[in-house]
């Protein structure tokens, strides 16, 4: 509740009404039952104060008791409702005038709605609400929680009692919603903490394994030469496979880390053309050996990005790989970075299998992988694409995947903004070929 003050008002012009009450503690009362609501009030105990305040800040509503000094409500309302600057503000009567003819005599001066004292606090925001309603489409937080009129059968008359009653109900209700909150939150944050906790412990664990097996793998690789032909073989098959699968469980904990925030970017300037083609040496060497043609093409003006180079890396492989992984024998990759209108995208494209409009759906959901040994052959835990969005949003980039169809490829791309004026152009490290480099692997 505010006092009459045209400066304070004119701050902040939300839904206002004016009350007009000779019974300064009931005046109070409902000032501050609007006030919990959201509107603001003017508090009047006069008629013709009433009528200079709601000339002078043209509230939304106007509360208005029959019997005030100076002037009765009644008047008040007529000269308001015959005054151009005044007539459509809405009049609400409260008064303890309950006779028919009363009601009449209030309706016919001018107001919109009658209520008689004692009155449910409720029943008040509800008329109010639905008087303002076609004013504003914002409804009060009773409307919206559906509060239905108290029961006051049998409370004393005296108006201050009934607020009482109704603010000990709704203050009850809204400590025993408040608590229910509370816990919710407590147990949301306690199952939060188990994930973090559990992930934690599961990635660490997995990846432990890795190293002693590299250095069993060295030994195996010094003593090669002595054996025999498929047996090299076996082992230059098992040196791959345990290669892959240390990317993907590198990938499942970056992932993890970024979902429960452990991993913070860590950006940097930094030049595509030096951190793609370190990030798609595994991915060539596996198109090789599928019999996959897997072409780079990096324009000469290329710019740079700020990124953490790490998680860029790591999503450009993602991309690359389910590229290689999902395609047919004999089938082609394309890669290309292009900066359109302030940003870098890196699109794959690809001869593979393609998706149905379900499957685009799905994308990107962790752990939602379709299994199609058929046509896909080994399949993994579906996470790679979530990764890759989940390094554009940190990034604040955006991802895109589209397919016309099975059979028909898929192309994907992440895009993350460019820095105005930074470009890191390396050409003496590159075979220059016209516009772009070409990186053809058969």
């Amino acid at each position: 509740m505010i006092a009459a003050s045209p400066t304070h008002l004119t701050r902040n012009r939300k839904q206002t009404v004016l009350i007009v009450d000779n019974d300064t503690a009931l005046a109070e009362a409902i000032a501050t039952t609007l006030d919990i609501d959201g509107l603001q009030t003017i508090v009047s105990h006069s008629g013709e104060e009433a009528l200079a305040l709601a000339r002078a800040f043209h509230p939304d509503l106007i509360l208005l008791d029959v019997m005030l000094p100076e002037r009765s409500g009644i008047e008040v309302c007529a000269t308001l409702k015959t005054d151009p600057s005044t007539s459509s503000i809405p009049v609400i009567f409260v008064t303890a005038k309950a006779e028919e003819s009363d009601r009449l005599v209030g309706l016919a001066a001018g107001a919109d709605e009658y209520i008689t004292k004692p009155f449910s606090p409720t029943e008040l925001l509800l008329v109010v609400n639905e008087i303002l309603s076609g004013r504003s489409e914002q409804f009060s937080g009773f409307r919206r929680r559906g509060a239905k009129i108290a029961d006051l059968a049998g409370v004393a008359d005296d108006q201050l009692v009934v607020f009482a009653h109704e603010w000990k109900e709704l203050f009850e209700r809204e400590r025993r919603e408040r608590w229910a909150l509370e816990e919710a939150h407590q147990r949301l944050g306690e199952l939060d903490r188990l994930k973090a906790a559990f992930l934690s412990a599961v990635t660490h664990e997995l990846m432990t394994p890795f190293a002693s097996i590299g250095i069993t793998l060295q030994v195996l690789k010094q003593g090669r030469e002595q054996l025999l032909p498929d047996q090299q073989e076996a082992l230059d098959n098992l040196s791959d496979e345990i290669t892959n699968l240390h990317r993907l469980v590198n990938g499942v904990v970056k992932f993890a880390e970024l979902v429960n925030k452990r991993r913070e970017p860590q950006p940097q300037f930094v030049a595509l053309r030096d951190i793609i083609p370190q990030a798609l040496q595994p991915v060539l060497m596996m198109a090789r050996s599928r019999g996959i043609e897997f072409e780079i093409v990096l324009p000469v003006d290329l710019p740079g990005v700020y990124a953490d180079p790490d998680l860029l890396s790591e999503a450009i492989f993602q991309m690359a790989h389910n590229a290689v992984k999902f395609n047919v024998p004999g089938g082609h990759v394309w890669l290309e970075p292009t900066n359109p209108k302030g940003w870098v995208v890196i699109q794959v494209r690809d001869t593979g299998v393609g998706l149905t409009p379900q499957r685009l759906e799905l994308l990107g959901q962790p752990f939602e992988q379709e299994v199609d040994a058929v046509q896909r052959g080994r399949e993994g835990l579906g996470i790679g694409w979530a990764f890759v969005r989940y390094v554009a949003d940190v990034h604040g980039g955006w991802v895109r995947a589209e397919s016309e169809g099975p059979g028909r490829g898929s192309t994907f791309s992440i895009a993350l903004p460019m820095i105005a004026g930074w470009h890191v152009i390396n050409l003496e490290s590159l075979v220059s070929d016209g516009d772009g480099v070409g990186v053809g692997v058969e």
